[in-house]
């Protein structure tokens, strides 16, 4: 069968198969729903030769190729973003010689380019030469591979020079220029043991701002390169990149010996935006020569806009409790709170029972028929169920611990293993790599629990990708030295792995706390954020603008965040309400649900279907209010939108509030009727203590301003129509 009869039948047979058998697709004359931008979709593909154009898009997001400029990436666009770049010049090439000449892929005009399909992925091939402004060649070839997988693109970089040396004073594979409109980034530093890190360090991201006060300096000058960038404009879009498993490929290739590289983000008037550049090789001193061979693997990551807005997402633990399973009563309190799912939590020996889920045992309990019953009551009442897995930790008390603990250990350079203490004589487990045969062990552990239990799905823990030095891991001995890896490769195929595990409508929860992807958040229904790491919240909440980027990153997936830990053990009640608040303007939910969240939820209720709006946060310039410690949120829909104004001060007040019909997400040409609406519970009942609605001058709200009377530490939604 040739090649195109062969997509064909692949296109109109197979995939139809495929994804019947996923649920996805319906029995003929049945309506299709669509699938969840969770679930993996074909890509299209356009090749454009007259424009010079090869675009490959899903329903989410947009990456072009300029073929006219070495096949680099031009363009990055997220359909429900705002940017119509995310870059201001194309992902290229660079590479200077001892003479200081510098050469790019840029400069090819005809590159050679390829595409192929592999299942659902893409892959494009570009080799492209590399010129100087004079046109002269290098004699340096460049080749890269992308593989366009759902939500991120795999990249490997080849430089293949002729038979004539080529001494190096710069080898740069990425060189862009971010648009103006990525405000925000935070970065994982490529440190190790050998620069001073701690040997088991967590990688949390360094945090940083784009900004007018910072043009006169790079943002960013590093010798080592990071393991990973994000770039955000805060609660709307952004984009990242990361480097594949193999770190000495980075670190250790050309030279031998690290620190060799730079990672530079500085300001860039024209294009106007941020020049960020990471290489392998910056000298200003001797030149290198360059292997044959040099061979660099990263991803982009494209967090998946779903472009609506979500309710509030409120969710709740258990766990054993000595044998005090959750009642029945409980669960149908949890129902008529709002409460959407829950998770089975016992990680620990809270309880100093002996009895709690050891990472990668089972079964953990005597009475795995009551975890049963607390399972089957929450499906019956409407709850989606999960259960904690940790993909980093193995209880040293299981079999696969004792006979493959050491092989797959996550290690430092001295070959310790690294254990995760919860008290002195009581072990979360010890940290695992899934580079290694942890992460098949870890599929065996969840396939059977979801086999056993009728669950609906997963939560996991530490679902970060970390430094690791077991040479094993490399495809060497025991005892030697490792050059260094993370897993970063493994964690997207198991992210990938479980989604097709749990199937389109199953649940992921991901909790990763300071370490923020949209590779891996792409394929959860769920994510758990901000454990710790940003200081503690003692008399007073921050303000909303020093909120950390991860508290809602940009919006692509229903956030969590948590606010044990953050609040002070000591501080006064009220600042959980403050929490709620500003989660509330912020389009996330404190986590596990609290009270204050699920009181503050009713003011919602009122909207009907919170997917068929766009939501806008607390930054959107629809809404005009005057006066410190107050914030809106605008949710909105064609023909109408709700405005919600949230007081942040313990006293009632009147707000002054002006809002921009013209500004709303879904933009109103005339504003006839403007209603204060009541907070109801879920079904649809007056929460009894909420002002009955009331209509206010919608000509004077859109024109001059009104002042909004606003209860202390509450809010109010306005309806416009």
């Amino acid at each position: 069968m040739n090649a195109p009869r062969c997509r064909r039948f692949v296109a109109r047979v197979v995939l139809p198969l495929v994804l019947a058998v996923a649920g996805l697709c319906p029995a003929s004359g049945q309506s299709a729903e669509p699938p969840p931008s969770t679930w993996p979709q074909p890509y299209t593909v356009q090749q454009d030769n007259a424009a010079g154009r090869l675009s490959l898009a899903t329903p989410y997001y947009l990456v072009e190729h300029d073929l006219r400029k070495g096949g680099a990436i031009s363009r990055i666009r997220l359909t429900h973003g705002q940017a119509e770049n995310l870059l201001a010049a194309p992902m290229a090439m660079r590479l200077q010689d001892d003479q200081g000449v510098t050469f790019t892929d840029l400069g090819d005009s005809a590159p050679r380019v390829e595409h192929r399909r592999n299942g659902l992925a893409e892959i494009v091939t570009v080799e492209a030469r590399l010129l100087d402004p004079q046109g002269r060649a290098s004699g340096v070839r460049v080749k890269t591979v992308f593989e366009y997988r759902w939500g991120y693109v795999r990249i490997r970089r080849e430089l293949e020079r002729s038979a004539d040396p080529f001494r190096a004073r710069e080898v740069t594979p990425i060189v862009t220029v971010l648009s103006p409109r990525l405000t925000r980034y935070g970065y994982r530093e490529g440190t190790t043991e050998d620069e001073g890190a701690p040997p088991f360090a967590f990688g949390s991201n360094r945090w940083g701002a784009l900004g007018v006060e910072q043009s006169a300096k790079p943002a960013l000058d590093i010798p080592h390169v990071p393991r990973s960038m994000l770039f955000a404009d805060p609660g709307v879009e952004g984009f990242e990149w990361f480097l594949g498993s193999d770190l000495a490929a980075w670190d250790l290739q050309l030279t031998g010996r690290r620190g060799q590289g730079r990672c530079l983000l500085t300001p860039k008037a024209s294009p106007a935006g941020w020049a960020l550049s990471v290489s392998v090789l910056q000298s200003a001193g001797s030149a290198v020569a360059l292997p044959g061979l040099c061979r660099l693997d990263w991803c982009l990551g494209l967090p998946i806009l779903e472009g609506h807005a979500r309710a509030p997402w409120l969710h709740t633990s258990f766990n054993r409790n000595r044998g005090e399973w959750v009642p029945p009563d409980q669960i149908r309190r949890w129902a008529e709170s709002g409460i959407q799912t829950v998770h089975c939590h016992n990680d620990g020996d809270y309880y100093d029972d002996g009895l709690f889920w050891r990472d990668g045992a089972y079964p953990p309990y005597p009475d795995m028929d009551r975890f049963d019953a607390v399972l089957e009551g929450c499906r019956r009442a409407g709850i989606r169920t999960a259960t904690y897995f940790s993909n980093k930790e193995l209880h040293p008390t299981t079999r696969e611990f004792q006979a493959h603990g050491l092989e797959w250990g996550r290690m430092n350079r001295k070959g310790d293993l690294q254990h995760n203490m919860f008290r002195a004589q009581s072990e979360f487990g010890a940290q695992m790599c899934l580079r290694s045969g942890w992460g098949t062990c870890l599929r065996t552990s969840i396939d059977r629990v979801l086999k056993n239990h009728p669950l609906d799905g997963v939560y996991y823990d530490w679902n970060v990708a970390l430094l690791c030095c077991n040479p094993l891991h490399e495809g060497k001995t025991a005892g030697t030295a490792a050059a260094g890896h993370w897993d970063m490769d493994e964690l997207i195929e198991f992210m990938e792995w479980t989604r097709q595990r749990v199937g389109p409508r199953g649940i992921v929860i991901v909790h990763n706390t300071t370490t923020p992807m949209f590779a891996t958040e792409n394929f959860a229904d769920y994510v758990v954020a901000n454990e710790w790491g940003y200081g503690t919240w003692g008399d007073k909440a921050p303000a909303l603008e020093d909120l950390p980027l991860e508290w809602s990153l940009v919006g692509a997936r229903a956030r969590g965040v948590i606010s044990y830990g953050q609040i002070d053990d000591k501080a006064s009640r009220r600042l959980h309400r403050v929490f709620a608040l500003e989660a509330l303007v912020s389009g996330v939910t404190p986590w596990p649900a609290s009270p204050e969240a699920i009181e503050l939820s009713a003011l919602l209720h009122p909207l009907g279907p919170i997917a068929a709006c766009r939501f806008a946060d607390w930054r959107s310039p629809a809404v005009q209010l005057e006066g410190a410690s107050c914030a809106a949120a605008v949710y909105s829909r064609p023909g109408r939108s709700y405005v919600l104004v949230a007081n942040l001060d313990a006293a009632a007040r009147e707000i002054p509030c002006t809002i921009r019909p013209d500004r709303l997400p879904h933009p109103l040409a005339t504003v006839t009727h403007a209603t204060r609406l009541t907070a109801t519970r879920p079904s649809g009942e007056s929460t009894g203590a909420a002002t009955p609605p009331r209509e206010l001058d919608a000509k004077q709200l859109t024109a001059t301003g009104l002042r909004l009377a606003v209860p202390g530490d509450g809010a109010v939604v306005i309806e416009l129509r």
